[in-house]
């Protein structure tokens, strides 16, 4: 009888995945019989607006938290967080890509779009490995099909095989570590993982005076970041982005640059979140306890380097390709200060880090959709010097452009400034004592981040005002006839628009700031050993062989 109940309380809780998987296998089954004229985007968007209408009458605890070590999804602010985000990128995926309506391949872009949004959310509430990777590959492989159906004619087989190779490998990385995780642990439950690393279930603390321990730990964490660093853009996982996006149109630039993202740190977050929740107890391991150096590396290294190269494009695939990259860095900034970070500074790092993604995702997808509109098959964008003249020739679209690149660099009144603060702030609050060494090195660590994210921002800033320049300042190469006709397109960019500008002059008309608090908290070991259960039985086995 519980477990009926318990089948029927994961029906209802994913009813709104459900119910988008189900109509997109109906759509891919019914696509290729029905009239060529059938409004498949329209069905579409209805389809996620009532995803969302389901996930809105959702009553909340309707996943028991005293199951938390047998359940394999999980309720909690950072997965109600990726439900409701995913479920909006997908609206405005569909609104994006309603130009296509009229393709051989509609229907099966369409049924593809709401596969990989149903992936991005399993991905946010994932309470298992195994689903975390279902997830991550219900969005990896709808890919690969997009790429071919929307890439350029003769860089569409080139860009589409690049994206599949390497994210093969990147999969079979993070199976790799889940799999050496599993073995370690004995379970697949990451809420039981997290608990277990915590607090050394299958291995005794004096263990790690000659740090074996951790060292084992090190290999399949070091293999799944490795993996999941291919869905963000991570350097030194980055060099396949700018290929692929140069291969394709503006659209799937807009989805290979936000929707792989928004699931690579929701998975980074959920299965590093013992060590990277603000306030983390100190583990059973010092290499794991130091994780936090690894992306504080990582971080550096990928915001510079998708600086410096972004500088040296003039293609605006490539371009926002390498700017991409290294808004990645600043991600990883936030993760990387979040354990060092107290109550009391009123920043929590893996909050920053949502809010700055949340930034990063409307000014990315508004400039990808300009030039969406833009982009025609008589005058195509190709360089940044393609877009001269465009402000005196369709003035409204270049205001659009310029309120989101003025996002992207970080200037005040916009969601790009206040994520930036975030980040910046963070890593110069990291409390220290005088009296301790090891404190005040690990403030002087985070302050010198700071010092790197704020000189990025300040260079990056020359890659989005160059395309500027050429919007306002050089006459137009050759004249642009639009069409003045209302396209859905439009309706993302304006929503967009008013986002942006909304996050940068009163966030809390969008959402409520303390949502973002301690959205790795569910993760921190304080609140999973204040649960008095029984443990899971591969934990019960592995307690006894101690």
């Amino acid at each position: 009888m519980i477990g009926s109940l318990l089948i029927v309380d994961y029906i209802q809780y994913m009813m709104p995945e459900i119910m988008l998987f189900a109509l997109a296998s109906l759509i891919l089954l019914l696509g290729p019989f029905v009239k060529k004229n059938t409004p498949w985007a329209l069905i579409s968007t209805l389809g996620f607006l009532l995803a969302y209408f389901l996930l809105l009458s959702q009553k909340r605890g309707s996943i028991d938290p005293s199951l938390l070590f047998s359940i394999n999804i999980l309720e909690d602010m950072s997965s109600n967080f990726i439900r409701h985000f995913s479920l909006g990128m997908g609206l405005y995926f569909c609104l994006l890509f309603w130009r296509d309506c009229q393709t051989e391949n509609t229907f099966e872009t369409f049924a593809l779009l709401m596969f990989l949004v149903t992936g991005c959310s399993i991905v946010g509430i994932a309470n298992d490995l195994v689903v975390l990777f279902l997830g991550l590959e219900l969005i990896s492989i709808p890919t690969y099909v997009l790429l071919y159906l929307h890439g350029k004619k003769d860089l569409a087989a080139e860009s589409a095989m690049k994206y599949f190779f390497l994210s093969i490998f990147s999969s079979g990385l993070v199976l790799l570590g889940f799999s050496y995780l599993y073995g370690i642990v004995g379970t697949t439950n990451i809420s039981a993982i997290s608990d277990a690393l915590c607090n050394g279930y299958r291995f005794k603390p004096s263990a790690d005076l000659d740090n074996s321990s951790g060292l084992l730990f090190l290999i399949p964490m070091l293999a799944i970041l490795a993996g999941l660093g291919f869905k963000i853009s991570m350097v030194p996982f980055h060099f396949y982005a700018p290929d692929v996006y140069q291969g394709t149109t503006y659209r799937m630039c807009a989805l290979l640059a936000t929707v792989s993202k928004v699931a690579g740190f929701a998975a980074i977050v959920r299965i590093f979140g013992f060590a990277l929740a603000q306030g983390a107890l100190p583990g059973s391991s010092k290499t794991l306890d130091n994780i936090y150096v690894l992306f504080w590396i990582l971080s550096a290294v990928t915001m510079t380097i998708g600086t410096i190269l972004g500088l040296l494009q003039r293609n605006l695939r490539r371009i926002l390709a390498y700017s991409s990259i290294s808004h990645s860095g600043y991600i990883l900034a936030g993760i990387a200060v979040a354990p060092k970070l107290e109550l009391a500074t009123g920043i929590d790092g893996i909050g920053a880090s949502f809010f700055y993604l949340i930034a990063y995702f409307f000014g990315t997808f508004g400039i990808f959709a300009v030039l969406d509109v833009l982009d025609t098959k008589e005058k195509p964008i190709e360089d940044w010097d393609d877009l001269a003249g465009i402000g005196s020739q369709t003035p409204l679209l270049a205001i659009c452009l310029a309120v989101f690149l003025f996002s992207l660099i970080g200037i005040p009144f916009t969601g790009g400034f206040l994520a930036k603060f975030f980040i910046v702030f963070g890593c110069v609050s990291v409390p220290y004592t005088w009296d301790d060494a090891l404190s005040k090195g690990t403030h002087n660590l985070f302050f010198l981040l700071g010092i790197i994210a704020f000189l990025n921002a300040a260079v990056g800033s020359w890659i989005y005002l160059r395309i500027l320049s050429g919007i306002y300042f050089k006459p137009a190469i050759w004249p642009r006839v639009f069409k003045t006709s209302f396209r859905p397109s439009y309706l993302p960019i304006i929503g967009c628009v008013f986002i942006v500008l909304a996050l940068g002059i009163k966030p809390s008309l969008v959402f409520n700031l303390n949502v973002l608090k301690g959205m790795a908290q569910p993760l921190n070991s304080v609140s999973l050993s204040g649960i008095d259960i029984p443990k899971p039985a591969e934990i019960d086995v592995a307690l006894k062989r101690q």
